[in-house]
């Protein structure tokens, strides 16, 4: 590689295998003012060297006293012809950013280049929380054309990011976003987050965001596609699928989402989780979410409820939402309200299951859920009992499965709206034949008596 610096461009401009470069800018370099610094640009204008200028393992490195535009690890311009871009990493350690973008590698390739396993690390520093704009979008991979999977971004220590973070990104043409992961620990993030994005024709699946503590003001989505249908037609199958979002400690203040699939002929938003673990969430809460599709199903999500977390006035829960009528929005999405007291939401919908961990020190008066809206009805209940260390096993939690009134003797739940009575049968009634715990409240919920 060749390194040129160019009027307000530091990069190492690649004519053969461009592999293991690092930059460092701070203070002490004398090209410490960039409006663009990459540390390995890859060039193929005759689209005659196929995968062998592919940028891989590349280092950019920026401190204090740097002061930079958009920032990459690795960068393939336009009509070059490659086969991927891995490995490659931005660190942040300080320096003033002009409301530019970072990438771990970005693509403008035509043809399909992949972005595998690339790294934003922004570790903050004086200069990027004071200055007028900050940091503008982060993405660990970004690709034009291809897939992005394995791509990471961490941002930690009070960092204000302007716009989206997205831990791999397909923009516009075909590629699967998979198995990429975003970071947040106390920073702010004003526009959206998204483990995994497809804006084209692809699959989101097995993405994550962590996010413990700080501020976003935007949405979180877990994994996201949507497909343009003016440029990629009738496509199928872009579902948003297995991707997990868990929020601790945070401040949300639009909506949380497992995965979303939008625009397309057929998608599915299947078996993603949310677990929101204290904090607060302005808005609403999906486990997985189909629309504008001409059919797909929203089923097997998870929305977990732990901690003491806040929610909005407007807050719903919801399982799943199907892209029509006629869509399943509702088969194997559960509600999971784990350990915690006096959760308060305007509504709950969409849920087959329900799950309750409740602890020895719950009491009558002082309702686990509240739905302001009521309305909701119950299919499958299961209660996890933390009770006596002597009732079951020492340390253990009992785990019984109720299905709706299916038994007949005894029938499993007596409902109301303040509490709910447990009768079962078995290892249960050696030690209390009725055991009251309260759960609901504001649902509008009816079962038969429990028998004595």
């Amino acid at each position: 590689c060749v390194k040129n610096v160019l009027a307000m461009v530091a990069m190492f401009t690649c004519t053969s295998i461009c592999l293991g470069n690092t930059i460092t800018l701070d203070s002490s370099n004398a090209n410490a003012t960039r409006e663009r610094v990459v540390a390995a640009n890859s060039t193929d204008p005759n689209g005659t060297s196929p995968f062998s200028l592919d940028p891989n393992n590349n280092t950019l490195i920026i401190k204090d006293g740097a002061e930079v535009g958009e920032a990459s690890g690795a960068r393939i311009d336009d009509g070059s012809n490659f086969g991927s871009m891995t490995d490659n990493k931005v660190i942040v350690n300080g320096g003033y950013f002009n409301d530019d973008s970072i990438f771990g590698a970005r693509s403008f390739a035509l043809r399909g280049v992949d972005v595998k396993g690339n790294t934003v690390e922004i570790n903050a520093g004086n200069d990027i929380i004071g200055s007028v704009y900050g940091i503008g979008s982060v993405y660990g991979g970004w690709t034009r054309n291809g897939a992005a999977s394995g791509n990471k971004v961490f941002i930690k220590n009070k960092v204000r990011i302007g716009e989206d973070v997205r831990g791999g990104c397909t923009a516009g043409g075909h590629g699967d976003a998979k198995n990429n992961e975003v970071t947040i620990t106390d920073a702010t993030v004003v526009e959206d987050i998204s483990g995994g994005f497809v804006d084209g024709i692809g699959s989101a699946e097995n993405n994550k965001v962590i996010i413990n503590g700080g501020r976003i003001e935007g949405n979180v989505f877990g994994g996201y596609t949507r497909v343009n249908p003016r440029v990629n037609g009738n496509a199928e199958n872009n579902n948003a699928e297995n991707n997990e979002v868990t929020i601790t400690g945070a401040t949300v203040g639009r909506d949380v989402f497992g995965g979303v699939a939008l625009f397309s002929a057929s998608a599915n938003a299947e078996n993603n989780k949310v677990t929101i673990d204290g904090g607060r969430i302005e808005s609403n809460v999906f486990g997985g979410v189909v629309r504008f599709n001409g059919r797909g199903n929203a089923t097997g999500n998870i929305v977990t409820v732990a901690g003491t977390p806040e929610f909005g006035d407007k807050t719903i829960l919801c399982g799943g939402i199907g892209a029509n009528e006629s869509s399943d929005a509702f088969t194997g999405n559960t509600l999971v309200i784990k350990e915690t007291k006096a959760i308060t939401v305007k509504g709950i919908s969409n849920f087959e299951n329900y799950e309750f961990y409740l602890s020895q020190d719950t009491k009558p008066e002082e309702p686990v859920l509240t739905a302001k809206d009521g309305g909701c009805s119950f299919s499958n209940v299961q209660l996890n009992l933390d009770l006596e260390a002597d009732f079951l096993r020492r340390g253990g939690i009992l785990r019984e499965r109720w299905i709706g009134c299916d038994y007949t003797d005894p029938c499993p739940l007596k409902l109301s709206r303040t509490n709910i009575t447990v009768c079962s049968k078995g290892v249960i009634d050696k030690r209390a034949k009725r055991t009251s715990i309260p759960i609901l409240q504001g649902f509008d919920v009816t079962s038969k008596e429990c028998k004595s």
